[in-house]
């Protein structure tokens, strides 16, 4: 992301938007070596790019020189998550997990976050929040983040998984719709798009290289802090449940884009509000079929659709 230092004060400045209200907090982990603490800030740079493409605002937490005296990365965290009060948080962490056999943590310069320490902390914020950590040994973060409503993203399945994660690379170079994580046509990329096109990736990267995957990214968005896999989805479709009486997860990160198609930014927030609350409910619909009649099916499908209908119809035309 950076030239090293002199990029700072860009890469920490605020670049708001009104509209969506949503902002993007990066968090760069120790690199322990400079191939990594390279590796690390393209990666964050990646995020400003996609951040500036989708008039999101962004900030940057754990580059440049540590201050004596300062509050260390973790207590920033801490501090920053509960006096956060944009209405939409991505929280995005780059650098390295360890398990030592009794606890995961995200490695910062000084004092480390476990799972459980950070659960603590991002429950202070109020607002709508995905969390994606591209870190190694990350997929116990599911298990102690999950909640209904919240997005959470890891590159790996569970807290052995502990080699260099490769995830974070492809997941901002797709979420900024650079890397063809267009899996639907539809001219912008999905938090769900984004981390389906990065698992495969991922897979292709180790394959190419006649190697065993040590990664293997998790996706939870139902609350049940179990989390999918990527070969469970055919492009953005589920066709598999981590368990018979799961719900399929997906359905929220499908409806967070950070850079968005024409249509959409033509589209208000209420009017986004109420269009994916309509969207779910026709895909709840939809999964329970079976319950209902079919002519009591097809008559609250039709209302739904026709009110779909009704709110396309309200957005305001191209200014000719």
């Amino acid at each position: 992301m950076i030239r090293i230092f002199s990029l700072l004060i860009l890469l920490v400045s605020p670049i708001l938007r009104a509209e969506s209200g949503l902002k993007i907090l990066v968090v760069v982990g120790s690199g322990g070596t400079d191939d990594y603490t390279k590796e690390f800030t393209e990666i964050g740079e990646l995020w400003k790019r996609a951040a500036t493409k989708g008039e999101a605002a962004i900030e940057i937490l754990g580059l440049g020189e540590a201050t004596d005296g300062a509050p260390t990365d973790a207590e920033r965290l801490k501090q920053q998550l509960a006096a956060e009060k944009s209405p939409e948080l991505w929280l995005v962490f780059i650098g390295h997990g360890t398990f030592d056999q009794r606890e995961v943590k995200f490695n910062f310069r000084g004092p480390d976050v476990t799972d459980r320490e950070l659960a603590t902390w991002v429950d202070t914020y109020q607002g709508r929040l995905a969390v994606i950590n591209a870190a190694s040994a990350s997929g116990s973060f599911v298990r102690s983040l999950s909640k209904p409503g919240r997005i959470v993203i890891t590159a790996t399945k569970n807290e052995g998984e502990q080699s260099y994660a490769r995830f974070g690379r492809y997941f901002a170079e797709a979420v900024g719709g650079i890397d063809g994580g267009d899996l639907d046509n539809d001219d912008q990329v999905s938090l769900l798009e984004a981390w389906v096109h990065a698992s495969r990736r991922v897979a292709e990267f180790y394959k190419s290289e006649g190697r065993i995957a040590t990664e293997h990214a998790l996706l939870d968005d139902n609350g049940d802090q179990l989390g999918s896999r990527s070969e469970w989805f055919e492009g953005t479709t589920p066709k598999q449940t981590a368990s018979p009486e799961a719900d399929p997860d997906g359905d929220f990160a499908a409806q967070k884009i950070l850079v968005r198609n024409a249509f959409e930014r033509r589209l208000s927030s209420e009017q986004r509000e109420r269009r994916d609350g309509l969207e779910r409910l026709v895909v709840d619909l939809r999964r329970s079929k079976a319950k209902f009649a079919e002519a009591d099916y097809y008559s609250k499908l039709e209302a739904l659709l026709l009110e779909l209908a009704r709110l396309y119809d309200s957005v305001a035309p191209v200014d000719s």
